[in-house]
């Protein structure tokens, strides 16, 4: 990934970055509509996906004040491929693949923000946060995905139920309190 992103000029790094940004949020949210939304795992979900909301708003705040009110636009022709973000979660199955890929999608995040902070020094403190941040993303994700395919080593029979309807999930799903 170092290699593609040496090519880029920062305005097509910025236009990436706050591209998938806007779609990580989408994917958390997506995430959540298979969950009992005061359950803890859709709180951490939707926390998530606001941590990607105020990360595009800062981004579109510097791109803007850096190309003078131009607008961004996803870097085409350049490698970089968009985020996935419609999912469907239905099975446990389908929830420990779309962790899997978002896991993904925070990795690649980290990577970018990582090598922007390396590259454009007027702004590390801004890019080393936000990649901190992407890493912390990462971190919660993975937990979350090995405590669902443990569980599943438990009952490998209830990988393909209904994630409603499946006994953990309602374990999964401890409400909040409030």
């Amino acid at each position: 990934m170092h290699g593609e992103l040496k090519s880029l000029s920062l305005k097509q790094l910025l236009g990436y970055a706050i591209f998938s940004e806007k779609e990580a949020a989408k994917l958390y949210r997506n995430l959540v509509k298979g969950l009992d939304k005061d359950s803890l795992v859709a709180h951490k979900f939707e926390s998530i996906a606001k941590d990607e909301d105020m990360h595009m708003r800062v981004l579109q705040d510097l791109y803007l004040d850096i190309f003078e009110n131009e607008e961004w636009e996803f870097p085409e022709g350049t490698g970089l491929k968009p985020f996935e973000t419609e999912v469907e979660i239905k099975t446990i199955d389908n929830m420990i693949h779309a962790l899997g890929d978002a896991m993904q999608n925070e990795y690649k995040g980290y990577k970018v923000y990582k090598y922007l902070a390396k590259v454009h020094k007027d702004q590390k403190k801004l890019f080393t946060y936000i990649s901190n941040n992407e890493h912390s993303h990462y971190d919660i994700l993975k937990r979350e995905k090995e405590h669902l395919e443990d569980a599943m080593m438990e009952e490998p029979e209830k990988i393909r139920e209904q994630v409603s309807d499946m006994p953990h999930m309602k374990d999964y799903g401890f409400r909040v309190f409030g």
